[in-house]
């Protein structure tokens, strides 16, 4: 799923990002006479050629209208109230913004819910849904009925709106979709001291902006002042025999950072699901909210991978990089993600790759997992034809391993992740209710009919169409293992694991669990935080058995660096 949809869903809410600037925006509460009244789609068209019948708009109408619907019911306020009172919840400035869409869209929100019952309807007389057949709630009534009304779709040839606070955040959109860097990065070592914006939520943190020499995974053997931290693990200096620290505690200890380049899932795409419950939107349900944005709705902080952000009683963490700095904490701060959501294996061969930060002659050697376990078989739209082949495949993963071959240090290591089996969506979650009142296949048939779905093979009522979308993405699976057979790499060695949904959720249910309790509630795609908690235990038992000089020895000098530099700085 791609930050752009993402934002168009919640219409209001994700107004709210422009906050981070200084944007003049009248706060008059006061709503415009807006006579002859039609939305106005330019401000939304990213996603213009790959959606239909309205597409994100309408998906973004719907979706936030129903909220303020069913707000408005919970508290036996009027949508007005409703509309007014919800900006107030939003954090910081935001709010304002959320008051100019009230201002600019308001009245006809308005007086379309005096003259129809639900979102659906609403959405459908201010043409931002444009097939009557679209509807989220389609037992409320069969299809949208107006004879005075006629379904119109958005002439992009004749926008309407040239500049207002959206503008910001289609900027805020190209900004991220273009080398999914830090945006503060001085040095331009692809390291940042700022957490979000692909900082170190993604990477580690970087101990000194100035000065490109200095950042995690630099191996300190090709370094010479003890007295910098040229590596931001946290050890420097030396003892009172003048014996450098790093070199008496890491040198010859095999440090290995860890790297993941992959999809939403490898960054682990989560939208909180208090956003879209609407029982829960109060003055607290959108704290954090611009940093969540700012992170692209992901959290690669907490993921199977690169996870580092310590658990708590809501959310339990732990990942391939936690357990890889617990066997040497030399590895301290040594973790990238390169996940992007809706990568897939061309967009990573032709761009995301690049993202790496890796130098064959300085850095420490990696643990890199190669985890895309949907795009290329996933989309919105009704064909298997925007699926990629098997021949297409092969092309796009050697391609990436010969980048990676220029990259790593030798004595590196490719940890191959293969595609899901996506059945399971559909099979464990199409009778339960999602968050916002519509059962999943409703919400599924909803999102297939305006082409937004993030999986229309997966999520498809259609089980011949489920079943080849899985063949195909066994037959993708299969090429990783061809790969490893037939190419040889001079800096790495190569190992496929299948993507371990079905072995977790086995061991899940054999203790009592559900499957759907795996799964993201919101978005019914994504494996979820109690998943990628267990991913990391996979994926570290696994390697142990099967190729344990991997994952290095155990550093015996832990317990001395800990003594002396305690946490080692932290991640924050």
């Amino acid at each position: 799923m791609k930050l752009n949809i993402v934002l168009l869903v919640f219409v209001l809410i994700s107004a709210a990002i422009v906050s981070a600037v200084n944007i003049p925006i009248n706060t008059n509460k006061e709503k415009p006479e807006q006579q002859g009244f039609k939305f106005d789609y330019s401000i939304f068209q990213q996603d213009k050629l790959s959606s239909a019948n309205g597409g994100s708009h309408c998906a973004g109408c719907t979706i936030a209208l129903t909220l303020v619907e069913q707000y408005s019911y919970i508290h036996n306020k009027t949508i007005e109230q409703s509309l007014d009172e919800i900006c107030t919840f939003f954090p910081s400035n935001a709010g304002q913004v959320c008051i100019w869409l009230v201002n600019t869209y308001g009245k006809s929100i308005i007086q379309n819910f005096e003259k129809y019952e639900h979102a659906d309807d609403v959405c459908h007389a201010m043409n931002i849904c444009t097939s009557p057949e679209c509807r989220l709630f389609p037992s409320n009534t069969p299809t949208y009925s107006n004879p005075e009304h006629k379904h119109e779709e958005y002439d992009a040839s004749n926008p309407k709106v040239s500049a207002d606070p959206w503008s910001w955040i289609q900027n805020l959109i190209n900004l991220f979709s273009s080398k999914h860097l830090p945006i503060e990065d001085i040095d331009n070592d692809k390291y940042s001291m700022e957490s979000t914006f692909r900082g170190y939520s993604w990477r580690g943190k970087d101990c000194n902006d100035l000065r490109s020499d200095i950042h995690p995974g630099i191996n300190e053997e090709t370094t010479t002042d003890p007295s910098i931290d040229w590596n931001c693990n946290g050890i420097y200096g030396v003892n009172n025999k003048s014996q450098s620290y790093e070199d008496l505690f890491c040198s010859g200890s095999g440090p290995m950072g860890v790297i993941v380049s992959g999809d939403s899932a490898g960054a682990h795409f989560s939208i909180p699901p208090q956003w879209m419950t609407a029982s829960q939107i109060n003055s607290t349900t959108y704290n954090g909210f611009l940093s969540i944005l700012e992170n692209e709705v992901d959290w690669p902080m907490r993921s199977a991978y690169t996870g580092w952000e310590p658990s708590t009683d809501t959310y339990t963490v732990d990942s391939m990089y936690l357990r890889m700095r617990e066997r040497n904490f030399c590895n301290h701060r040594d973790y990238q993600n390169l996940g992007v959501n809706g990568a897939s294996s061309g967009s990573t061969a032709t761009k995301i790759i690049q993202s790496l930060s890796r130098n064959q002659q300085t850095d420490n050697p990696a643990l890199f997992f190669l985890e895309l376990i949907g795009n290329d078989v996933c989309s919105g739209h009704h064909t298997y034809d925007t699926m990629t082949t098997p021949q297409e495949f092969e092309t796009n993963i050697v391609s990436i391993l010969n980048y990676l071959d220029t990259q790593l240090p030798k004595g590196s290591h490719v940890v191959f992740v293969g595609l899901a089996d996506g059945r399971v969506l559909w099979d464990s979650l199409w009778n339960r209710t999602h968050p916002l009142g519509a059962t999943y296949e409703e919400v599924y048939d909803f999102l297939n009919c305006i082409q937004v779905s993030p999986c229309w093979g997966w999520m498809n009522p259609n089980e011949t169409v489920r079943d080849f979308t899985s063949t195909r993405a066994a037959e993708l699976s299969a090429v990783y293992n061809q790969i490893i057979k037939n190419y040889t790499f001079t800096n790495f060695d190569m190992i496929y694991y299948d993507f371990p949904f079905n072995a977790i959720n086995a061991q899940w249910v054999a203790q009592g669990g559900q499957t759907w309790e795996l799964i993201e509630p919101i978005d019914g795609f994504h494996p979820n935080q109690i998943t990628n908690y267990l991913m990391a235990s996979f994926f570290y038992n696994s390697l142990t058995q099967d190729k344990p000089e991997w994952l290095g020895n155990i550093n015996p000098f832990n317990s001395q660096i800990q003594a002396i530099f305690g946490n080692q700085g932290g991640y924050v």
